[in-house]
């Protein structure tokens, strides 16, 4: 095992784009593995594929991602020999797919097992899901026979990874031209808890070494997707599709900043980060948003509002947070709010929260959607009366 190695599970967007790019760019040999026997073979067809860093019109990198291996899930014995001799695994897949992910990567567990019993194997999870670690340990268990599970406990770590990186769709042009290119925001760092490794941490630039996990998946999903989720469902209303006009209009542009700093100055006083780091932070959401190279759409960023709405994710958990801190979040509320009147037909968690809006009414269905307690009666009284304040044609 002279040579680097790393798995990538899930050859996607994040994959390809971003963990590929961080460890190719380190010298790492990528191995690919992916359900899709369509996306396998175009891999090992081309050979080679490019990720575009595109940091604004005047910054732009193209790197070309090549000698890597591309196998696919139905390759059980050699895939499970890759795991037992790679010396990491990243798994980039969505969430509705860890589970099946799980009892694949078990078979090749137990390969290693077998070969290099004292060998640590880190697995660095790279899917959108909050608190992924404990609940992939526990798939792996349940996929693994219980004479395994020692060194599932002693040799297995599981990386909790923060993927701040935006991938989007390329140009229509670039993308007939070259089907598997990643376009990118080249946003250069990839945040791992340090504390989860159980061999050597790996020695590649792009790895962000944090201590506090919670804190940092807090900062970023109540400054990046809070700013984020503000900016698509108050430019909804008005009927722009891309991020950077709605960032152009000063009017939705100064409610959603509004609404960011909110949210920041409350994950400041909840998890202690320092007031400059915090500003600095905060200019870096907007910068990196504001980048109309990426085209990013407004239907993208306003997706599920059944789930954004949730108590806990970015808008309404950082009202609460703003609350328990005794911030006032008037411009969070009128974010939930317009987030409340958007509506989307193709969009399926959309229909719900109109449906549910219209079976209970407006109290009712504010509480629901946004899975607000009776101690929390004021908050959704608040968004209740923003509601009432849109305009027709936003409801």
């Amino acid at each position: 095992m002279a040579e680097k190695t790393i798995v990538i599970w899930g050859a996607g967007k994040i994959g390809r784009g971003f963990v590929a790019d961080v460890f190719h760019a380190a010298g790492y040999h990528v191995v690919f593995v992916d359900a899709s026997e369509t996306l396998v073979a175009q891999l090992r067809h081309a050979g080679c594929y490019t990720v575009v860093r595109a940091e604004s019109p005047e910054r732009r990198q193209d790197a070309s991602i090549q000698g890597y291996r591309a196998l696919s899930t139905a390759q059980t014995d050699e895939v499970a020999a890759a795991i037992a001799e790679t010396d990491l695994l990243a798994l980039a897949v969505f969430p509705q797919d860890i589970a099946q992910a799980a009892q694949q990567i078990a078979r090749g567990i137990l390969h290693r097992r077998a070969r290099y019993p004292y060998l640590p194997l880190d697995i660095i999870l790279c899917t959108n899901l909050a608190h992924a670690g404990p609940q992939f340990r526990a798939l792996l268990q349940e996929a693994l026979p219980l004479e395994a599970r020692e060194y599932l406990d002693s040799q297995v770590g599981i990386v909790e990874t923060l993927v701040i990186r935006m991938v989007t769709e390329p140009p229509a042009e670039l993308r007939q031209r070259e089907p598997l290119l990643v376009w990118t925001n080249g946003y250069p760092q990839l945040m791992v808890d340090r504390h989860a490794f159980k061999g050597e941490i790996p020695r590649v630039p792009g790895l962000r070494l944090v201590n506090d996990m919670r804190a940092e998946e807090a900062r970023k999903l109540y400054t990046y997707n809070t700013f984020q989720a503000a900016l698509a469902y108050l430019g909804a209303a008005h009927g722009y599709q891309l991020a950077v006009d709605c960032i152009a209009d000063p009017e939705i542009r100064a409610e959603a900043e509004g609404a960011l700093v909110e949210a920041s100055h409350a994950v400041q006083a909840e998890y202690g980060f320092a007031a400059g780091e915090m500003g600095s932070w905060v200019e870096d959401v907007v910068t990196q948003t504001n980048n109309p190279i990426l085209g990013d759409t407004v239907k993208r960023l306003a997706a599920d509002p059944r789930r954004k709405l949730g108590r806990e994710d970015r808008l309404v958990g950082p009202a609460l947070l703003a609350h328990k801190h005794r911030i006032q979040p008037k411009y969070l509320i009128r974010a939930i709010a317009a987030g409340l009147g958007y509506s989307d037909p193709d969009d399926p968690g959309a229909v719900y929260v109109q449906q549910r809006l219209a079976v209970l009414g407006l109290p009712e269905g504010v509480r629901e959607v946004c899975r607000l307690t009776a101690a929390e009666t004021d908050l959704a009284e608040a968004i209740v009366g923003a509601c009432q304040r849109l305009p027709a044609k936003e409801q």
